[in-house]
């Protein structure tokens, strides 16, 4: 009787920490103004590199708050973690629609900076650690790509809902709009069920980012991992924010959103179904497919420069991708310093972001935006011989450990 109220009390802790990572991701994501910020921070501050700019200090406060939020992550625990990242969602939200100046988005891209350390190394280290502490850590795949598909749901809607309102309106009205999800995200953060503690308590934080930055040092498939994933999300990001530039060239104002809705119902299924897809390939050889692809479509789209370019320039997104980079990762990390590791991995990310988002926009002011975006998939080219590297290495750690036991 114990054994089965224990078992029932477990699935309920999974079913309810799921269920509530979902909808934080769904309300996360859920920005009326997405599909247009790029358009509508450029005619703010009278240039596209400055539009870019506000993208690239986001992930400059994300990449200056990154680590010690990692730190403190570990330390205060994984729920009051989300509770801070919710707050200052709702902070950057009201700011956002308050300003009409660029130093107004300057500061509110600060804030979602802070938003985003506080979510980056947390959130799914957060997932791993309630799964494992009901033995249900082989199954990180499978939850973390339903929980993720929650971020492309928000886009779907949120999308559909823009164009909607936007064509009625302005994109100044999305703004306003987009500070309720915040709300109702802070209110949900504090129904989490917290999981344990790994950190020693008695570890000053000086001692806890160098005994980090020494695993880091000493784990080369880590090190690889986190340049390659530094340069893909980095330059994917930037990307993905500035095609709408692109779109707006091959397509009426009003319609610049719908790629983002197909791209993101293509990333619905590709992260629902993930699970399945990851069991019966590698995690690398997926990666690897899916940056290739990446480039050849983008290559494809931005050659043919014409109303279909869209639509060839999406067919990437079923590929499930991160949640391949963060199984792998999460595999990688100490149970005491997850978090910490997550977020030194994505300040890399934030870091790289920040440099491609500023590049991006000053090529497309110089050269245009066909010849920016074109530019940019070269670097893919570096992540596909990372994760080559990668692959041969941990097949070879597996064949070594075989052979050992």
């Amino acid at each position: 009787m114990k054994k089965y109220i224990t078992k029932t009390k477990e699935k309920n802790v999974i079913k309810i920490n799921m269920r509530i990572m979902g909808l934080l991701n769904l309300l996360m994501d859920f920005k009326l103004y997405g599909a247009f910020a790029i358009i509508y921070y450029s005619e703010i501050s009278n240039s596209m590199m400055l539009g870019m700019s506000i993208f690239s200090i986001t992930m400059i406060s994300a990449a200056i708050f990154e680590f010690p939020t990692g730190i403190i992550a570990d330390k205060i625990g994984r729920k009051n973690t989300v509770i801070m990242g919710c707050i200052n969602s709702l902070i950057y939200a009201i700011i956002l629609a308050l300003t009409n100046s660029y130093t107004g988005l300057v500061v509110a891209a600060i804030f979602e900076g802070l938003e985003r350390a506080f979510f980056s190394g947390n959130n799914t280290a957060f997932i791993y650690d309630t799964l494992k502490e009901n033995d249900k850590e082989n199954e990180y795949k499978h939850y973390l790509g339903k929980v993720n598909s929650m971020y492309y749901v928000a886009g779907i809607l949120s999308t559909i809902l823009g164009a909607v309102i936007s064509y009625f309106t302005s994109i100044k009205v999305l703004i306003v709009f987009s500070v309720v999800p915040r709300i109702f995200e802070v209110i949900l953060a504090f129904a989490l069920k917290d999981v344990k503690k790994y950190s020693n308590e008695d570890e000053n934080i000086f001692a806890q980012v160098k005994n980090v930055m020494k695993l880091v040092k000493n784990n080369k498939i880590l090190k690889k991992q986190i340049i390659a994933d530094g340069i893909s999300e980095g330059i994917g990001e930037a990307t993905y924010q500035f095609r709408s530039e692109f779109y707006k060239m091959v397509w009426p104002l009003w319609s610049v959103g719908i790629p983002g809705i197909l791209c993101n119902v293509g990333a619905f299924i590709g992260s629902w179904f993930s699970g399945k897809v990851l069991k019966k390939w590698a995690n690398e050889k997926v990666i690897i497919f899916s940056n290739l692809f990446s480039i050849a479509s983008n290559w494809l789209s931005l050659l043919m420069n014409n109303v279909l370019s869209p639509f060839v320039m999406i067919t990437n997104s079923v590929f499930t991708t991160d949640v391949a980079t963060s199984d792998i990762s999460q595999s990688l990390y100490k149970d005491e310093y997850r978090s910490s590791m997550g977020s030194l991995k994505s300040l890399v990310a934030s870091v790289l972001y920040a440099i491609f988002a500023i590049l991006v926009g000053f090529i497309a002011d110089w050269k245009g935006a066909v010849v920016a975006l074109f530019l940019a998939q070269i670097l893919k080219f570096i992540v596909v011989g990372l994760y080559g590297k990668i692959y041969v290495m941990r097949k070879n750690d597996k064949i070594s450990k075989k052979v050992l036991t």
